[in-house]
Parts: structure tokens; sequence; C-alpha cells
């Protein structure tokens, strides 16, 4: 058996669920509002960018303008290829400043390892070389100034070539040393 309620119309049990919908159906509204005018405006800036697009191919693609721009790539390129040529440049006029062999930090620093007993007669330096040509009294002299040369940190290599009884004085040698230097880069 069902009960009846005289009094539901005065309860608002009704208008309460009616609200209820009011509300879910203006968020909904809300929201598809928001979603249309969304849609709305990217459509808009899509089309105006397309056309923007579209502006900028035509004008790219006129006589003129590709002119320049062939120019211009002309240009860049020269820069480029310039641009190596100073860097191969300065990289020779580096080395070449570092490779002057003669100085006078050079001449002290062999003139340091001599022994008493060795005159030199001839000194070359060509490139990376260094020849010395002279008399010594004894061997043992040689072997030192060979030693000596060794030592220095301007010097990758360091042999004796050769050795001779100088013919016109008894006990003197004449003596032939090379000496490469290290290259500085």
């Amino acid at each position: 058996m069902k009960d009846l309620n005289f009094f539901a119309p005065y309860q608002g049990k009704k208008k309460e669920k009616t609200s209820t919908n009011m509300y879910i159906y203006g968020a909904a509204g809300l929201v598809g509002f928001a979603i249309l005018s969304t849609l709305i405006f990217n459509s808009a800036k899509l089309f105006l960018l397309n056309r923007e697009i579209s502006n900028f191919t035509e004008k790219l693609g006129d006589s003129e303008i590709q002119t320049e721009l062939k120019e211009a790539n002309s240009i860049n390129n020269q820069i480029e290829v310039l641009t190596q040529y100073d860097t191969a440049l300065s990289d020779v006029a580096k080395s070449i400043k570092n490779r002057n062999n003669v100085s006078d930090e050079l001449l002290n620093k062999i003139n340091s390892t001599i022994p008493s007993e060795i005159t030199f007669k001839n000194l070359v330096v060509a490139n990376n070389t260094l020849s010395i040509q002279g008399t010594a009294s004894n061997r043992t002299s040689i072997a030192e100034l060979e030693h000596n040369l060794k030592q220095l940190t301007i010097m990758d290599d360091t042999y004796v070539n050769s050795i001779k009884n100088a013919g016109a004085v008894e006990g003197e040698y004449s003596f032939d040393i090379k000496c490469v230097l290290k290259d500085v880069d």
C-alpha cells in the first residue's frame, strides 16, 4: 500500500530538481559556447595566416626578389670563402711568426752548451735543422757538446754526423753535429 503525502507540493522537491537541471544545462551551454567560440576564433586565425602565407609566397615568387635572393646567396658564399681564407692565413701568419728560428735566445742557449775545448767553424740554421761544424781538442768535448745540446728543451733530436782527425794539427778533431729543432705551433 502506498502512502499519500498531502504536503508534497509544499515541500519543493520538484522545484529543487528543476533548479539542479537548470545549473547542469547552463554549465553545458557555457562549455558549448566556449568550444564554439574557440573554434570560430581559431578558424578565423587559420584563414588569416593562410592568406598571409599565400601573400608571402607570391612576393617571394616575384622576379625582383628572386634576383636579390640569388645575389644575397652569392654574397654569403663569398663571405664564407673569405672567412675560411682569413682563418687559414691567420694560422699561416701565426706559424711564420713562431718559426723565427734564429734568435738571441737560440744562440745564447747554444753558447751555454759549448765546452772550452771547442771552436765553431760554421753554424747553419735552415728550416728546423741546426748544423754545427767545428774543431775540438778531444773526442770527449764533442760528446759533451752533443749531450748538452740534447738537454736543451728546444732540440728534438741531436746526433754527431762525423768526427775526423784534422790533418793539419795533431790531436785536433773536426766534427759535424746535426740538431733538429722542435716545431713551435
